[in-house]
């Protein structure tokens, strides 16, 4: 083989072979940012005892708003700036209908409708967890209560980039 016929092989196979280097490298590389992208996202999806918690807790101190005298919210003005509150912790099927209950809006600002609280959530008692699929997580919990007497309340958590309260159903 002469010299510049042996030049253009090696050239031809170095065209070939760089990109082709590069090329499975990128996808390597991909491969990996995806499946630490998906190990993350499990570890993220995982509900835990302190965010149930956290998130029915959360709920419940949306319900029982600072007041004052008159049963007048000191902290919000109107409904939608509560359910605006609300959509931290729930999403607004559960919210709405609370709100709606509980709060009602005048002139001069949003009033609380003075009576007890829902039958709710009791962290001090154990419940059920029941994973539904890598989204949702349903509680389910009973309790007795001098108002309430006996009720099991089921709850369900859906993850959307960090869980939030989804269904609210009394069994």
């Amino acid at each position: 083989m002469n010299q510049p016929s042996l030049k253009k092989a090696i050239a031809v196979i170095v065209m070939i072979l760089v990109p082709l280097t590069f090329t499975l490298t990128y996808q390597s590389d991909n491969i990996t940012a995806v499946r630490a992208e998906k190990n993350q996202a499990s570890e993220q999806q995982e509900l835990n005892d302190e965010q149930i918690d956290q998130l029915t807790s959360a709920f419940m101190d949306k319900i029982t708003q600072d007041i004052d005298s008159n049963y007048k919210v000191l902290n919000y003005n109107t409904k939608e700036e509560l359910l605006k509150s609300f959509d931290e912790v729930a999403a607004r099927e559960v919210s709405e209908p609370i709100v709606d209950f509980y709060f009602t809006e005048e002139a001069d600002g949003l009033y609380i409708l003075p009576t007890e609280t829902p039958a709710w959530f009791n962290p001090d008692n154990s419940y059920k967890v029941e994973t539904d699929s890598d989204k949702y997580v349903t509680i389910t919990q009973s309790n007795t209560d001098e108002l309430y007497g006996n009720y099991t309340i089921e709850i369900k958590f859906l993850y959307d980039g960090g869980w939030k309260i989804a269904a609210v159903k009394y069994l």
